[in-house]
């Protein structure tokens, strides 16, 4: 009896199957629901299908249907699947690592310096801090290049100190809630806060130090190769009066001057950077003798 209208009703198999159509393609007990009319549709969805998917498949997607396996056979052979393709590309990854690993000639370095006052080392300046902008400076360009390049390089020196001091701010908030979480209190909680506020600092320093390193490279570096491009011109224009020994001499003059900043600099980078770390590690002998002392005193009132 429906509800709505208090009369008898009778199922016929009209609309109200059509709404079961999903259930029906399913090998569930749904496909014995309907009979007739709509048995006859799901058997020709079901063939215009098969043809589909046979079509789409190829010999690889083909699944035999008088095989017997077992479900820990089906497992075992999707787990060698996965381990294959997962040596496969770690295989991948460690050759192009190699490929990218290998270190540049002395010849290399030396004509670098000497045209564009590069050192070739994509990932650190000349006094060791990380680099943070994409050393594409051309020497054989003009110096409108180099001026593009330097303005680009510019910019990826500022972002990259920008993202650093960002990274600084939200580790610190991580640092507070993670104290804030664990419940400290009184001395602990003080000392805590210390401790993240003086790693925040130290980062932010860090990241003004390395933009500063990738400032002063990337100033000299635009000056070596506006020197080479200016030198290249005036060489081809001797060169096309017939003054070939001038012309190689204005090479190798700028050159020369190239070679002898690119190694003063670096030079002078590299101590630079090593009286720093050796300053910090100085620093921070101190700071724990003197904290192990303190303890030292506090054990003795205690006892």
């Amino acid at each position: 009896m429906s509800i709505k209208t208090g009369r008898k009703g009778k199922y016929t198999g009209g609309s109200f199957a059509e709404r079961f159509k999903t259930g029906i393609a399913m090998k569930s007990p749904f496909n014995v629901v309907v009979a007739g009319q709509a048995a006859e549709a799901l058997s020709d969805a079901a063939k215009a299908k098969a043809e589909i998917d046979s079509q789409s498949q190829s010999p690889k997607d083909e699944i035999p249907t008088d095989t017997d396996y077992s479900r820990e056979e089906v497992g075992a052979f999707f787990q060698r699947k996965k381990l294959a393709e997962e040596q496969e590309a770690a295989k991948k990854a460690a050759e192009a690592a190699a490929e990218g690993d290998e270190e540049p000639t002395e010849e290399e370095k030396a004509e670098a310096a000497a045209t564009t006052g590069g050192d070739l080392d994509p990932d650190k300046t000349k006094g060791g801090a990380d680099q943070t902008y994409t050393d594409d400076f051309d020497s054989e360009g003009t110096k409108k290049d180099v001026r593009k390049e330097k303005r680009e390089n510019k910019k990826e020196i500022r972002d990259a100190k920008k993202d650093a001091k960002k990274d600084a701010k939200d580790a610190f908030k991580d640092a507070k809630q993670a104290i804030k979480d664990a419940g400290l209190k009184g001395k602990d909680k003080r000392d805590a806060k210390k401790d993240a506020r003086k790693d925040k600092g130290a980062a932010k320093k860090d990241a003004r130090t390395t933009a500063r390193a990738n400032k002063k490279d990337n100033r000299q570096q635009a000056k070596a190769t506006k020197r080479t491009v200016k030198a290249s011109k005036r060489a081809d224009k001797l060169a096309a009066k017939g003054k070939t020994d001038k012309a190689q001499k204005k090479l190798d003059k700028a050159a020369a001057k190239n070679t002898k900043k690119t190694n003063k600099q670096t030079a002078k980078a590299t101590k630079k950077t090593n009286k720093q770390a050796s300053k910090a590690t100085k620093k921070a002998a101190k700071q724990s003798k003197r904290a192990a002392k303190k303890t030292k005193r506090k054990n003795k009132k205690k006892k």
